[in-house]
């Protein structure tokens, strides 16, 4: 570790536009305030002036907790020529000020929203609030964010930018699409709880220098607003960062931060296969999600629509190990697959296989024909295997997050046709499917399975880590600029915002698939 790592420097400093230096918050800002963009003066403290106090908290994360963790950055003592290098930065700058995360990571929409700021702080009070800021990466929803990325904790660096305090007019935030259209996001005063999605704030879009939509300019101002989308096109096209968050004090504008968000090119409509308006195909679908994954199709799909509706598993305690029980479970799948198509095993086991592949192709209507005509099967055997099934799913050493269902598709596919339309906003784009799971809190979400869609009143960023195995999101309220969306927007989940479904999903999970293009919800009828 060199000197010039640790050494505290302006954000006008050549080097405060390097990563390594300034954190990616801050560089972003120190490239942005190098072009001539209007970014307040300020400094950073470098990511590696954390490593040793992120050391300790590791160190003790196991043996104390996060709370243990953080506390151990809290009281660590920062070095004397650390805190000499803050003073004279500091005293060149209006107090107060707002420390801010510049972690890393921050570079990516995964993290967007993940750590603090530290308002109202005065000079004495940088070193303990860069401290507070560090601290935040032991918090249980970021330690959760570094679990799903598959991340130790405390491995990455985190940078602190230091600005003087303002308090905004109004604020927001604006995106650059790949046609080159603008939506501004706005909302009086601080930024802070659109961005946090508390608030849905109002919206406009801008257009080969045509405004649309009123609320927006009727906020801020025609001229303001107009402002705001110049400075993201710019930004876009001279620094490569297609989302800004700004705001206006005093009517001047103010580059508060810039971010690449994640592309996403609006997909044309569903082509949904007519077959799959059948109730079979609702029926069958509704098969798929109770037994899914590579132990659904190999030892249940092929054979259990010639089953009575509902049939229910027989209790079953294993006798053997795993292994044991999974051949056996293969040899009775073999036998019911044989005895509902009225073929030889192997001859039926190969046609059950070719008929869910066509399933799941644009001609399932041959699919549906022949599921609808299997012949019945040995119900006790049936529910023999259920119960040897439901063992096997439950020991499955499988990772926890599983990526997207074979059967999504197909599931989307016949929620589009036969499901009860909600209309929404668009937000993220993409189609997904699953089980609908209503969140009223981020501490009660052990109900939440992988590949669910998550629903909930507002986008708040502590859902973040739910997101890395979901199917989708769907809220009733927030702005489509919130953290919690461009962390969907980075793992490719689609969102759709303003869908007032809760009634619906709060009675109990219920299958449902969401458009983020088109901004439109369809939930399976009872």
């Amino acid at each position: 570790m060199t000197a010039d790592r640790l050494q505290v420097r302006g954000l006008d400093d050549p080097s405060a536009v390097e990563v390594a230096i300034s954190g990616a918050k801050g560089a972003g800002l120190a490239r942005a305030r190098a072009a001539g963009f209007p970014v307040l003066d300020g400094f950073v403290i470098p990511p590696a002036c954390s490593e040793e106090a992120l050391d300790r908290a590791v160190n003790l994360l196991e043996e104390r907790g996060t709370g243990g963790a953080r506390m151990a950055i809290i009281g660590y003592p920062l070095p004397d020529s650390l805190v000499d290098e803050i003073k004279p930065l500091a005293a060149a700058l209006e107090p107060p000020f707002i420390v801010r995360s510049s972690s890393v990571l921050e570079g990516s929409g995964q993290w967007s929203g993940a750590f603090t700021s530290v308002p109202e702080v005065l000079s004495d009070e940088i070193g303990q609030a860069a401290k507070s800021v560090w601290a935040t990466s032991f918090s249980i929803e970021v330690l959760e964010r570094f679990e799903a990325a598959e991340l130790a904790p405390g491995s990455a660096p985190m940078g602190v930018l230091v600005q003087s305090e303002v308090q905004p007019d109004f604020g927001g935030a604006a995106i650059v699409d790949s046609a080159g259209a603008v939506t501004v996001n706005a909302v009086k005063g601080s930024p802070r709880d659109l961005m946090a999605g508390w608030v849905p704030g109002v919206r406009a879009v801008v257009e080969d220098g045509v405004l649309r939509g009123t609320e927006c300019a009727d906020l801020v101002g025609e001229d303001q607003t107009l402002t705001i989308a110049d400075m993201a096109l710019r930004v876009e096209r001279e620094l490569g960062f297609n989302l800004i968050e700004w705001a206006i004090v005093a009517g001047d504008p103010i580059l508060l931060q810039v971010q690449r968000s994640a592309g996403h090119e609006p997909e044309e409509a569903m082509v949904v296969p007519a077959a799959l308006a059948h109730p079979f195909a609702l029926d069958f679908v509704r098969l798929a999600q109770r037994y899914p994954g590579a132990i659904g199709d190999e030892l249940v799909l092929g054979w259990l629509s010639a089953a009575p509706p509902g049939l229910e598993a027989s209790a079953y305690t294993p006798t053997g190990d795993r292994d044991a029980v999974l051949n056996e479970a293969r040899r009775i799948a073999a036998t019911l697959t044989a005895q509902a198509w009225g073929k030889p095993e192997q001859e039926a086991l190969a046609q059950a296989g070719l008929v869910l592949r066509r399933m799941k192709s644009d001609r399932p209507n041959e699919s549906i024909d022949a599921l609808r005509e299997l012949q019945p099967v040995d119900l006790a055997l049936a529910q023999k295997l259920l119960g040897m099934v439901e063992y096997l799913v439950a020991t499955d050493a499988a990772p926890p997050r599983r990526g997207i269902g074979r059967w999504e598709p197909v599931l989307a596919g016949v929620l589009a046709l036969q499901g009860e339309v909600h209309e929404g906003e668009p937000s993220v784009g993409g189609v997904g499917a699953g089980r609908m799971v209503w969140l009223d809190s981020s501490k009660q979400t052990g109900h939440v399975q992988p590949r669910d869609i998550i629903v909930t009143q507002y986008p708040l960023q502590n859902f973040s880590p739910l997101l890395w195995d979901a199917a989708g999101i769907v809220t009733v309220g927030g702005a489509p600029t919130a953290h919690l969306f461009e962390v969907a927007r980075s793992l490719t989940v689609p969102a759709v915002i303003n869908c007032p479904i809760a009634h619906i999903v709060k009675a109990g999970p219920r299958l449902g698939m969401l458009d983020g293009d088109a901004g439109r919800v369809a939930i399976a009828k009872d």
